[in-house]
Order: C-alpha cells, then sequence, then structure tokens
C-alpha cells in the first residue's frame, strides 16, 4: 500500500436532506442492495444522531507485569434517535403498532361552560405501549449524490410536545442495531458519475 495523504483520505458523508424507511432488513442479492422504502420520514433537523459507543475492554493481569497479558474487548453499541415532528396516521401506526392506533369515526364534541358544543372530526386514539420498530433506515445527503443505509435498526417511540415553535406533537425514535451476522448493519454509497 503506497502512501496515503489526508486529502487522498477524504471521503466525507454529511448534510443529511431525507430520512426514508423500509420495513423489511436490507440485503444483498448479486452484489446489489434493493431499497425500496415504505416512506420518505419528515425528521426535525438536528434530531438525527447515529453513535457507535466506546469498545468495552477486558484487562488480564499477571503479578509481575504492569501492562496486560492479554486483553479483549466487545464492540460498542449502536444508538440511533430522531425526532418526527408528525401525527400521521401512518406514522402512529409505525410507532405503536398498526393494532394500537383506534380509528375515532365519530369525532369528538367539546362543551366549555354554557357555550354551544364545538364539534371536531375524526380521529385517532393510540394505546401507548412497547413496540419495536425493525427495518432499515436510509438517509440521503442534501446534494443527492450519496447514501447511507442503516440496516437491522431495533427502535422504539416515545410520544412528545416539542417546545419549539409553540408546541409541535412529535414522535422521538431511538434505538440500536441488532445485527443478524451476515447482512452488513452499515452501507455507505456513492452515486456513479453517470448516474442522473
Amino acid at each position: 500500500m503506497s502512501y496515503a495523504t489526508k486529502a487522498d483520505l477524504k471521503d466525507v458523508f454529511n448534510g443529511p436532506a431525507s430520512l426514508f424507511y423500509q420495513a423489511t432488513a436490507a440485503t444483498i442479492t448479486d452484489n446489489e442492495l434493493a431499497l425500496a422504502p415504505d416512506m420518505d420520514v419528515p425528521c426535525k433537523i438536528d434530531t438525527l444522531s447515529f453513535e457507535q459507543g466506546e469498545p468495552s475492554m477486558e484487562h488480564y493481569k499477571v503479578y509481575g507485569l504492569a501492562s496486560d497479558w492479554v486483553s479483549a474487548s466487545e464492540p460498542g453499541d449502536i444508538t440511533i434517535s430522531f425526532r418526527v415532528p408528525t401525527k400521521h396516521t401512518d406514522i402512529l401506526k409505525l410507532a405503536y403498532g398498526a393494532d394500537a392506533v383506534v380509528p375515532v369515526s365519530n369525532g369528538a364534541s367539546l362543551t366549555i361552560g354554557t357555550a354551544a358544543a364545538q364539534e371536531f372530526g375524526t380521529g385517532n386514539g393510540i394505546v401507548l405501549k412497547n413496540h419495536k420498530v425493525q427495518g432499515t433506515w436510509a438517509i440521503l445527503n442534501d446534494a443527492g449524490d450519496q447514501l447511507l443505509v442503516i440496516n437491522n435498526t431495533a427502535l422504539y417511540a416515545s410520544l412528545v410536545m416539542d417546545t419549539d415553535t409553540k408546541g409541535v406533537v412529535a414522535i422521538d425514535f431511538s434505538g440500536t442495531i441488532e445485527s443478524d451476522g451476515s447482512n452488513p448493519d452499515i452501507f455507505f454509497f456513492k452515486k456513479d458519475s453517470a448516474s442522473s
């Protein structure tokens, strides 16, 4: 291998612009990863976080030596999190499971004091239960020429009233990667120069 300069090693992914979700794990067939996302998920700027923790080290010591006799390590856990500022039915079903979203077809009636009742149309009720969101997330950069794919994810949701912009109801997703041991967990792709 020849000497590589910093300029030679520059290969940066930055500027996430779109977050896509696919319910199935991404697999490689004939040396190609075919993605067919189920949705383009709205994600609040500056909330998308993806990080691998430090590896945990095990030190085996013997008398008479200051350094390790032998050492071992386990890779650090992956943490993924982001905020989705919508209460759309499809996102609620993704977050809590289809059976946790209860449609209310006759709407609601609100009476305050002696005022006439205010009528509200149809809506949804949610059973806030623990639901594992599995699948694949793909992040397209703002230039549209690079794709970061996070595979084998296991995320959980929590409902929040975001304090920005006078209170926006949002859903926080957070979790990790549950590797299947055969398909890659992370993919980095660049668009071919000939591609449109």
